[in-house]
């Protein structure tokens, strides 16, 4: 995120966040967040603390990461917020430079090169992660779409039946997350219907692909619901302006702005939310939920 082409000042600085316990995703979006400010003049080196903030830095972020551990003061405080409170906090357009959902900083999987992540960044439970969909795996060929049964047509550009192979993707998904699973196997073809077989072998039971895939749908709408309740609805499912109306102009996804409406549209229709991103009472019933 940064453009740091050194790749031992990078394991330096990824052993550093393991040792302090820090994100290396927000970490770094949150540094290229500052370096964007300071570009336009919303930080100075008086903020920095001497630091030129400017792209392809080396050295100067092991420093910065220091202080961010230590975050008692000055831009080790600033930076240790993550991305959205420290955008935030600078004011002016930094928050333009914040790519994040629901306060969680993105990975490197463009929603506009692969438009299910547009879904997955919008309503991920937790704010925008990469591993609630794992859509850019797919899209980019690592695995078919036939994993989740979904045989519907699907261009990495499009928009057409994103919505619901999201959703698949999702409640899958949300399954390897209560079994402890690596979502890294999906690029083994893995399919609701194995981890049935697995799920059967450890306890005993006699559940199917299709029971496999309706417990993830009620877990994901059991965080949802609990979400709603806190306040969160269609006004935080929501994508960073850039991905929406910055063209990359160069590579593969060159041109490509995804169609974020009509995607988040069917996604509430498939999903049996209503226009504000509110889980329908039809949908409780239907997942037994309707008594929490």
């Amino acid at each position: 995120m940064i453009l740091n082409d050194n790749l031992e000042i990078i394991a330096a600085c990824n052993d550093l966040c393991n040792r302090y316990g820090m994100d290396t995703i927000e970490a770094g979006s949150t540094i290229a967040m500052a370096i964007e400010a300071y570009e336009n003049g919303l930080l100075t080196k008086r903020d920095t603390e001497g630091i030129e903030l400017k792209w392809g830095i080396k050295e100067e972020l092991l420093e910065i990461l220091k202080k961010m551990a230590n975050n008692k003061v000055g831009i080790g405080r600033l930076l240790a917020q993550g991305v959205k409170r420290a955008a935030d906090e600078i004011g002016g357009i930094a928050p333009e430079f914040a790519i994040q959902s629901k306060g969680q900083a993105f990975a490197m999987h463009d929603p506009r090169a692969y438009t299910t992540m547009v879904a997955d960044y919008a309503t991920c439970n937790r704010g925008g992660c990469h591993l609630e969909c794992l859509g850019y795996f797919s899209e980019g060929g690592a695995y078919s779409a036939k994993c989740v049964d979904f045989t519907k047509p699907s261009e990495p550009h499009g928009y057409e039946n994103k919505g619901e192979y999201a959703v698949r993707l999702m409640n899958f998904m949300t399954v390897f997350n209560s079994l402890g699973l690596c979502k890294f196997i999906m690029l083994g073809q893995i399919t609701p219907e194995m981890a049935s077989q697995w799920i059967n072998a450890a306890t005993g039971w006699n559940l199917t692909g299709k029971d496999v895939e309706l417990a993830g749908d009620r877990l994901f709408n059991i965080k949802r619901m609990y979400n709603n309740r806190l306040g969160l609805s269609r006004k935080d499912d929501v994508l960073p302006q850039r991905m929406l109306l910055h063209d990359r102009q160069t590579g593969a996804a060159a041109g490509s702005l995804p169609y974020y409406s009509r995607i988040m549209k069917d996604l509430y229709d498939y999903r049996k939310w209503n226009a504000e991103g509110i889980i329908t009472e039809e949908k409780k019933k239907e997942l037994g939920l309707d008594t929490l």
